[in-house]
């Protein structure tokens, strides 16, 4: 366990917890984006936390995956990996934003402003150059929270994940210079 401040602190995710973490993720996400699915984002759910998928990311030595935990309490998760550049652009030297999902009942507790000031120092011990992440067209309020963190608008590119309803598509990259 990591404590980021009295109240807020992290917790290494194992294999073990992905039950728990796939019920989690039910209960922050599909009420913030079931609107975006034809299936109300199970597939996706699917997709992403499945056991195997998970065992995956558990074993790739550059990532890092978490609950978030606010006064004891898993209220979300946070996954991030170095070094890692997108498919569609080389950013050489940096780390990526792969999650970061706060329940709603917490958000705008400052939580993950905390998050991703922890991010970034882990970024700056490392040397890594930039940050970078991808959030939804759509997603106005992660993007504003994105932007007041110093993260600039590179391009916007279309995801092709069946059971997306086509105007969710839209995926912008985000990125931040630690120079």
């Amino acid at each position: 366990m990591i404590k980021l401040t009295e109240a807020i602190s992290i917790q290494k995710l194992t294999a073990k917890d992905q039950p728990e973490l796939i019920e989690l993720m039910r209960e922050i996400y599909t009420p913030s984006y079931k609107h975006i699915w034809s299936d109300s984002g199970e597939w996706y759910l699917e997709q992403m936390y499945n056991p195997e998928t998970f065992q995956k990311d558990l074993d790739d030595p550059k990532s890092h995956y978490y609950f978030v935990l606010y006064d004891s309490w898993k209220i979300g998760i946070l996954k991030y990996s170095y070094p890692e550049s997108p498919e569609l652009v080389d950013f050489p030297n940096s780390l990526k934003l792969h999650r970061i999902y706060i329940g709603k009942e917490y958000q705008g507790k400052g939580i993950a402003a905390k998050l991703m000031k922890m991010i970034e120092s882990k970024a700056r011990e490392r040397s890594l150059t930039y940050i970078w992440l991808e959030v939804m067209d759509t997603q106005l309020q992660a993007q504003r929270f994105y932007r007041k963190m110093g993260f600039e608008w590179l391009f916007t590119y279309h995801l092709d994940y069946k059971k997306l309803l086509p105007k969710y598509r839209g995926i912008q990259i985000l990125r931040k210079s630690l120079k």
